[in-house]
């Protein structure tokens, strides 16, 4: 008696599926991959306090719309940073303190710090509590 026996296909595993996972993958991790320059912000810490003979640091308040004052006038980022390194350059302040008002949220008070920070202003410190801005 004769048996007939089929002859066995040899299975091939496709690797479409694999290469469309992993496409997917790179698609996904492309757009979710935030591509921002992080940076350090330099912040002295302790108290900067004019000691005698010492110029006064600047007070730089930064409100609650995100605007930065100093002497009693509101000015952008950019011009203030300018104004600043001037005045670092001139002797007319020792140091800068950024001291946001109760109300600024925090994304105000980073940007502030970090709009400084970019354009040179140094040394700097974040303050919550004092006086009023010169």
């Amino acid at each position: 008696m004769h048996i007939e026996t089929l002859k066995r296909r040899k299975h091939t595993i496709s690797l479409t599926p694999l290469i469309d996972v992993v496409f997917i993958l790179l698609v996904f991790f492309m757009l979710a991959t935030s591509f921002t320059d992080w940076r350090p912000i330099g912040l002295a810490t302790g108290t900067t306090e004019a000691t005698p003979g010492q110029t006064p640091p600047a007070v730089i308040r930064v409100l609650a719309d995100g605007s930065l004052r100093y002497r009693n006038q509101t000015h952008a980022p950019g011009e203030l940073a300018a104004r600043l390194i001037a005045a670092r350059e001139a002797d007319e302040i020792s140091a800068v303190i950024v001291q946001p008002d109760a109300e600024t949220d925090l994304e105000a008070t980073v940007a502030a710090l970090d709009a400084l920070s970019g354009a040179g202003v140094a040394p700097m410190s974040l303050s919550t509590t004092g006086g009023a801005a010169p």
